[in-house]
């Protein structure tokens, strides 16, 4: 059996990814978060579900939706890094409303569903903008598409996790994404080195800007210089630094995001193909 769910009346009403629960639906929502979460009066509450399952005709294929609660932190300006997703379990986004400014803070743990039909109750109060909108599902998705390598690969490098987290808070202003391709995922024995490459994104804004050139060169000598010091388990056999308007979905397929949280090590699910041929 089928229960009808008036999906025209909820679109109207302008429910969609990234819309912001009024009063009435903050209240509701609050009554299912679990207990783990602190909830504050002034939360807000995001619609993180999908626009396709919030609009869904069929309550029974899609009965719930998805909330993620946000803080309106006291800060004016986001902390770098956790900005764009580069924090796997913090994200802050700024909102510009006219002349006033502000910067939700969200936690990754601090979201859970609730019944889909409350949202005929009213209208949402906002919606984030598109790019915001965005970032924020990305970053939720990232939660289980992280980057993981073999085992003896980490080993080999993570000592040093500190100074690659310093050398990119170092350049955060001027790194969106960095993506590292391995020769191989197996297990290498001590003896056989790993190869490994980088690309490095730039955001499309900063790329050809004032110092365009003199910062392209000194992010890949440095990127270089760290990867070196892992000889001669590790070789890094280029660093590739490129704008993200140039950066293509072939390019960075054999790849995986290599930002200082982003990686996982051990028990996180491949997001590449099992072999990256580094001939190509």
């Amino acid at each position: 059996m089928t229960t009808p769910f008036d999906s025209d009346e909820v679109v109207r009403l302008g429910w969609r990814q990234g819309a912001i629960l009024g009063t009435e639906l903050s209240t509701a929502a609050t009554k299912y978060a679990p207990e783990s979460v602190s909830l504050n009066a002034a939360d807000w509450f995001i619609l993180t579900s999908h626009d396709c399952d919030i609009a869904n005709y069929n309550l029974d294929k899609e009965p719930v939706v998805e909330v993620l609660r946000a803080q309106v932190a006291t800060a004016k300006k986001a902390d770098k890094q956790q900005s764009w997703g580069r924090n796997p379990r913090t994200l802050q986004v700024v909102l510009e409303e006219g002349e006033e400014r502000k910067v939700l803070s969200c936690k990754v743990h601090d979201r859970w569903t609730i019944p889909r039909h409350i949202l005929m109750q009213e209208a949402p109060t906002g919606c984030l903008p598109d790019k915001e909108r965005r970032i924020v599902a990305e970053w939720l998705a990232k939660r289980y598409i992280r980057a993981a390598f073999p085992t003896a690969f980490d080993l080999r490098w993570r000592a040093k996790l500190r100074d690659w987290q310093k050398l990119l808070k170092k350049h955060s202003e001027w790194l969106q994404g960095i993506y590292l391709r391995v020769s191989t995922l197996a297990e290498l024995p001590d003896g056989t080195p790993y190869k490994c490459h980088l690309l490095l994104g730039v955001p499309q804004a900063k790329r050809g800007g004032a110092g365009w050139t003199k910062k392209r060169d000194e992010l890949e000598q440095e990127v270089q210089t760290f990867w070196d010091q892992l000889k001669p388990g590790i070789e890094c056999v280029g660093v590739e630094v490129q704008g993200t308007d140039e950066i293509t979905l072939a390019d960075i397929e054999p790849y995986q995001r290599f930002d200082a949280d982003w990686v996982s090590f051990e028990d996180d699910t491949s997001a590449i193909p099992p072999t990256a041929d580094m001939t190509s």
